[in-house]
């Protein structure tokens, strides 16, 4: 294990590095596996000329062990309320214990904080809870989400 960094970059750099570790992530968390993974690079990176994608990237060394990807954009509900929606986010599992992924995430906060963002909005996933991660880092428990395949 080298030195852990982290880092906001560009997403367009990033999604290189992304593709090395993204089908790990998919076939860990994925509960949607009827459809394919297949992200949008294109809207990403539409999204990204807008201003409105900020990725955190954290490694050790050269390798890539984890991010999180944020969407920001004032919130529909409340105009004057910068929000950073969570996109993803991943941390190899031999990188779970300590503090790594707590470091990650404060990093992570205080990027958006810099950039004028008020509040931000994470999610966790049933079969995989961080609930006590999000507890431990303030988040409140606010929402629960459910899905439904209607077509495939």
């Amino acid at each position: 294990m080298s030195e852990i960094t982290y880092k906001a970059v560009n997403p367009f750099d990033f999604a290189k590095q992304l593709e090395s570790i993204f089908p790990a992530h998919y076939d860990e968390l994925c509960v949607t596996k009827d459809f394919p993974m297949a992200p949008d690079y294109e809207r990403y990176a539409q999204m990204a000329e807008m201003g409105w994608l900020i990725c955190i990237n954290c490694m050790d060394g050269e390798e890539l062990i984890g991010y999180i990807i944020f969407i920001i954009q004032p919130h529909l509900h409340y105009k004057t309320c910068i929000t950073a929606f969570e996109d993803i986010y991943y941390l190899k599992p031999e990188y779970r214990k300590g503090r790594t992924g707590i470091k990650m995430f404060k990093y992570a906060e205080e990027i958006l904080k810099d950039i004028g963002v008020n509040r931000v909005v994470m999610h966790t996933k049933v079969h995989l809870d961080n609930s006590r991660l999000f507890e431990y880092l303030d988040y409140k428990h606010t929402d629960k989400v459910y899905t439904k395949i209607l077509q495939r």
